[in-house]
């Protein structure tokens, strides 16, 4: 069995209080491949302990809005601070120690964030993708053709990749990355 460090957004309950979340869709679907999944809180302070037991992936998940300074355009949406710190100190711990990483959505765009990329909010696309609708995208060198989901609104066009990655899955009407790796890391990402 894999063991898998999985990140959580942050947010605050009815009292105000911080909270961690986790969607249940991520639980069952690792764990139905049998990745045992280690949910690391944004309030940690023990960093450490967090990697005394051997980790196999790190899986950086999606949901809410990177800080402004990641975007082209500016952006005035909920910020989630304590994840942007916990998920930057764990990828980089992950990527000093060649521990592979996975990223989801926000997951992706993170990544391709922290190397020097940028990111599109709410991008307005050339053929509209509405939310919740699938659409077609072509795995890159390749003829295939793969129908994948729309449920973002935040992605990163061609152009504002990350040198450290190459696109894998594009939306060639939009000119955006569906998905990435890296020729040199352990990292694959999906939006």
């Amino acid at each position: 069995m894999l063991h898998a460090l999985i990140t959580q957004r942050e947010g605050q309950n009815m009292y105000g209080k911080s909270t961690d979340v986790l969607e249940a869709a991520y639980t069952e679907f690792y764990e139905s491949m049998g990745i045992r999944l280690h949910p690391v809180s944004n309030f940690t302070r023990d960093f450490e302990a967090l990697f005394e037991d051997p980790i196999d992936v790190l899986i950086v998940t999606g949901g809410g809005t990177l800080h402004p300074k990641y975007y082209v355009e500016p952006h005035k949406a909920e910020l989630q601070p304590h994840r942007d710190a916990m998920e930057e100190r764990l990828i980089m711990y992950c990527v000093e120690n060649e521990i592979p990483i996975i990223g989801v959505c926000r997951g992706m765009q993170h990544l391709n964030a922290l190397f020097g990329g940028k990111i599109s909010y709410s991008a307005p696309f050339v053929v509209p993708r509405p939310r919740g609708v699938d659409h077609m995208a072509k795995i890159c060198k390749s003829d295939r053709y793969i129908k994948i989901n729309n449920i973002h609104s935040d992605c990163v066009y061609l152009e504002n990749l990350s040198t450290m990655f190459y696109p894998l899955v594009v939306d060639e009407e939009n000119g955006t990355v569906e998905a990435l790796g890296s020729p040199t890391k352990i990292i694959r990402a999906i939006q």
